[in-house]
């Protein structure tokens, strides 16, 4: 007891420690690069038990660093999902590529960003938040670029410049909220007039989540990074955005709603896109701007929705080195191998929500939070999101000797991708313990019944001519957009 007692006691100062492992990794890995790619995997092991101490019910911890103006952190249940997204990814990211030939920087730059996201995942002061997302971002920028390839190069400056110009504009909305409220905390927006403060914020947040008109830059990126690096973007760097968003919602009843609206526009806009795209990788990629906005539909339900989502898109992302061909309309013809098309069937049918994996779980747990109409409203969301994968359910499989990664034994890619599946398959009773079966099993099986319909009546007219939004001129005026429709919603006597 007295050891408890005297760990208990330490919390704290063990908990700043955590913090400083990976920034003290990436520096370790920076002299002596063999070493960086088990470091990685350290620092994953060490976020992962900060994650489930968590999760298992530990008290919230509060940390302030460098005064009333420093450094705020929270380190709750909340955040605890998303560390455990972050911890499993990250591993499962390294484990895949351990044979892989990779550029000296890269584990470095993982460390980095690993660190970065595990503070916004905690920090609940907005100076804090927005340092360490511009850190992240760079990180994102340096990874998607390394290769230097053409079909890269273009894209990762695009997202660069998108994403310091919507931050540009959060750090203006954190002054604004300074200037009134002499305070940088989350909770200086309680309360707050709904104006420009909260506007500029919600603009970097949502570009920074991949949300709506303001994440139109996610789709052509995450789709042209190399398949490890989309994992990691489309799995766990956009809840860098999305984390906060939740914190902010649970601060203030009118962002909470403005978040909600965006939320859902951008999950509606995601499958409608996903269901039309003819390239397997970018039809994934909508699919997380899609899967964000259900994220943000409520607080109680975001964490383990962004589990569920970030460990099915990041293996569906180290899939793609095997999928037969990006062109969906020849994958009827095409084949995969028995191990790669368990993965493929495995983590779409989680994020579909198929029972009992957790991605049917936490899709229980949003229905059961959210009030009536917004509830119907996710529920047809889930119709579209099972015709979206579908599409993927055509391929056959071939049986090969070979690998499912290219190149490499096949050991280390299997605990990769069962790092990232087993959870998908075992955590549906931690997440929703008590969910009514025969109900839910109806309500599954007419949702999946009703998408199967969709697919099956679209399949004939694709593609859409639907208008194209992913220019750089759209891209930033998406985000301005969506920040000018929010002050007039909201002057308008919107709530």
């Amino acid at each position: 007891m007295n050891l408890l007692d005297g760990l208990a006691s330490q919390l704290p100062l063990l908990l700043k420690a955590w913090l400083l492992i990976p920034f003290l990794a990436a520096f370790l890995a920076a002299l002596l690069p063999p070493v960086g790619r088990p470091l990685v995997l350290l620092s994953s092991l060490f976020t992962a038990l900060v994650a489930c101490n968590r999760l298992l019910g530990a008290t919230p911890t509060e940390l302030a660093l460098l005064g009333d103006l420093g450094v705020s952190l929270l380190i709750d249940r909340l955040s605890g999902w998303f560390l455990l997204l972050n911890a499993l990814l990250f591993a499962a990211v390294v484990l895949e590529g351990w044979f892989r030939p990779q550029f000296a920087a890269q584990p470095l730059l993982l460390l980095v960003m690993q660190g970065g996201l595990s503070i916004t995942c905690v920090a609940t002061d907005l100076v804090s938040l927005y340092v360490t997302l511009e850190l992240v971002g760079i990180c994102a920028f340096l990874l998607v670029v390394l290769p230097q390839r053409d079909t890269t190069l273009w894209v990762s400056l695009r997202y660069l410049l998108v994403s310091n110009t919507a931050m540009s504009l959060y750090l203006i909305g954190a002054g604004l909220v300074y200037v009134q409220r002499e305070s940088f905390q989350f909770t200086a927006l309680d309360n707050l007039p709904f104006g420009a403060p909260q506007v500029f914020l919600l603009i970097g947040l949502f570009t920074k989540g991949g949300l709506f008109l303001a994440g139109l830059w996610l789709p052509r990126t995450h789709a042209q990074a190399p398949p490890e690096i989309s994992a990691l973007l489309s799995g766990v760097v956009v809840t860098g955005g999305i984390a906060p968003l939740l914190r902010l919602a649970q601060t203030d009843v009118v962002l909470s709603g403005a978040i909600r609206w965006v939320g859902m526009a951008s999950a509606v806009l995601g499958v409608v896109y996903a269901l039309n795209t003819q390239d397997a990788k970018r039809l994934l990629a909508w699919s997380t701007l899609s899967q964000m906005g259900l994220v943000v539909l409520s607080p109680l339900s975001g964490g383990a929705m962004a589990l569920g989502h970030g460990l099915a898109k990041g293996a569906l992302f180290l899939c793609a080195r095997q999928f037969p061909t990006r062109n969906l309309q020849e994958w009827g013809s095409r084949a995969m191998t028995p191990v790669a098309l368990g993965v493929l069937w495995i983590a779409s049918l989680s994020i579909a929500g198929l029972p009992p994996l957790a991605g049917f779980a936490a899709k229980k747990q949003l229905e059961a939070v959210l009030p009536a109409p917004w509830s119907w409203m996710a529920l047809l969301v889930s119709v579209g999101t099972v015709a979206v994968y579908s599409r993927l359910w055509t391929v056959g499989f071939q049986v090969k000797s070979q690998d499912i990664g290219d190149g490499g034994p096949l050991l280390p890619q299997l605990l990769a991708f069962g790092v990232l599946l087993l959870p998908l398959c075992l955590g549906a009773e931690a997440i929703a313990p008590a969910w009514p079966v025969a109900s839910s099993l109806l309500t599954t099986g007419l949702v999946f019944a009703a998408g199967l319909m969709l697919h099956w009546l679209l399949q004939p007219v694709r593609p859409l001519p639907l208008p194209v939004l992913e220019r750089l001129d759209q891209l930033l005026g998406g985000a301005v957009l969506v920040g000018a429709g929010l002050l007039a919603a909201f002057a308008g006597g919107f709530a």
